[in-house]
């Protein structure tokens, strides 16, 4: 019986070496090379942190201190608390945040420009 286990602790000792794993009845164990889908998620994953931290840092470089008109937005308890959170994750202020936001909007959103000059001319 000796023999059997001491056998037994070598093939595991050789297919840890390699990387593969020999399961047993008792106790079966995932092979490494089955795991390649989880590196697309993780990998995926890791392109999402990169992108929030791209958005944090511009938020962050946004100059918003020549700025001296004050407004009030009105938004929803949610929209509250995860402002509220995300002050507390990364040190942004609420007002940097929703100042940044509207100019985004604004520069990503070109039509809405254009939307309002021409209603503004109709006006006239």
């Amino acid at each position: 019986m000796k023999t059997q286990m001491k056998s037994l602790a070598d093939e595991l000792r050789k297919s840890i070496g390699t990387g593969e794993v020999i399961p047993s009845n008792k106790d079966p164990v995932i092979v490494a090379k089955e795991k390649k889908p989880d590196d697309a998620k993780n990998e995926a994953a890791a392109a999402k942190g990169r992108k929030a931290l791209d958005i944090i840092s511009r938020i962050r470089d946004f100059d918003c201190s020549d700025q001296r008109h004050l407004l009030h937005p009105r938004v929803d308890a949610r929209t509250v608390a995860l402002l509220g959170r995300l002050k507390l994750a990364s040190g942004l202020e609420m007002n940097r945040v929703i100042a940044f936001s509207i100019v985004y909007l604004f520069e990503r959103h070109p039509e809405i420009k254009s939307f309002i000059k021409e209603s503004l001319e109709n006006f006239e």
